[in-house]
């Protein structure tokens, strides 16, 4: 935080953000409520509702969720 006294690039960037945030929350509530849709699909996709084939990597939501993250 100090050197955004020094530099203006980085004074730029914190106005920006302080202008944005209803932009920057509303952004990022649509990314997590995407990651929720995706990470179910892709646990019923690649778990499928047939119960006798287990994938570990997808077993519940935030399993698949995290592989949602990390991709």
């Amino acid at each position: 935080i100090k050197l955004a006294r020094h530099f203006i690039g980085l004074q730029t960037l914190g106005l920006t953000l302080k202008r944005c945030y209803r932009e920057m929350v509303m952004l990022l509530v649509f990314i997590c409520v995407a990651m929720a849709i995706f990470s179910a699909l892709s646990q019923l996709l690649e778990n499928g509702l047939d119960l006798g084939t287990k994938n570990k990597d997808y077993a519940s939501i935030p399993s698949a969720c995290w592989w949602v993250i990390i991709s």
